[in-house]
């Protein structure tokens, strides 16, 4: 009995430990998501606008990386800890020879 005891306990433990992730699609995802809004702001600068959202979110507007006419726009889903849980790009300019793309160049999230 206290051996099933012990396993229910272990097993409880590891589903609180479980959280909801999000897997990364693109290379913005993969360089910031589960990283602070803060660090983010601090090196790429304020946003743009924020909206409340849904849960305790924020969904914060960016636009910077003004290079020869070129700029980047993102979209940040931030939870209630400053985490970013997703980013995406809603302005950006696609390397014609295939490279990364603006953001990802200016967001330093290129391979």
């Amino acid at each position: 009995m206290n051996s099933r005891i012990a396993i229910l306990a272990g097993v409880a433990l590891a589903l609180a430990g479980c959280t909801t992730a999000v897997v990364a699609s693109n290379p913005l995802q993969a360089r910031w998501n589960g990283k602070t809004a803060g660090s983010f702001f601090a090196a790429y600068g304020p946003p743009i606008s924020d909206t409340a959202g849904a849960g305790g979110t924020t969904l914060y507007k960016w636009r910077g990386g003004f290079v020869k006419g070129k700029s980047c726009t993102v979209e940040l889903t931030v939870n209630e800890s400053y985490r970013i849980n997703t980013i995406r790009a809603v302005g950006d300019r696609v390397d014609p020879k295939g490279g990364p793309t603006h953001c990802e160049k200016v967001l330093d999230a290129a391979s």
